[in-house]
């Protein structure tokens, strides 16, 4: 009998959990979510015939997820945006108050002097986009 180290085979389910593709919708258009673009176009083109890309969604500050919408159908297909702006999430411009100080969408410990990084950018820009949906539904005087 060969020891295996105890993490080896922990490191292999938890690379297999986190690279699940999760499939929502129905014909014509579907939600895939993967743990990368990449994982999530192949899971796509693999499993649809000819799936043009709608429209695509990072979540999940720990635990990173992309969502693709994806559809078959002919005529959404014709207004899907071209691939190659999808492939790269958006990154929102680094916000400033008018005078120079950095806003809420900045941590706290860091100084205004620097920086946000991509990913803190993208996923402040997230955050201020589900507060105002989630403001937008809620009744007036609540």
């Amino acid at each position: 009998m060969v020891p295996v180290p105890l993490g080896h085979g922990i490191e292999e389910w938890w690379d297999a959990v986190r690279d699940r593709v999760e499939v929502s919708g129905h014909d014509p258009t579907w939600h895939v979510t993967a743990g990368s673009f990449d994982t999530a176009m192949a899971y796509a083109s693999a499993r649809f015939e000819e799936p043009a890309v709608l429209a695509r969604e990072d979540h999940g500050r720990w635990w990173p997820r992309v969502t693709l919408t994806v559809t078959t159908h002919p005529g959404l297909a014709e207004q899907a945006p071209p691939l190659a702006t999808i492939a790269r999430p958006v990154v929102p411009e680094q916000r400033r108050a008018s005078t120079g100080a950095a806003t809420a969408a900045t941590p706290k410990h860091r100084g205004a002097e620097e920086p946000l990084t991509s990913l803190e950018e993208i996923f402040a820009h997230q955050e201020e986009r589900r507060v105002a949906r989630r403001r937008s539904t809620e009744p007036e005087g609540a």
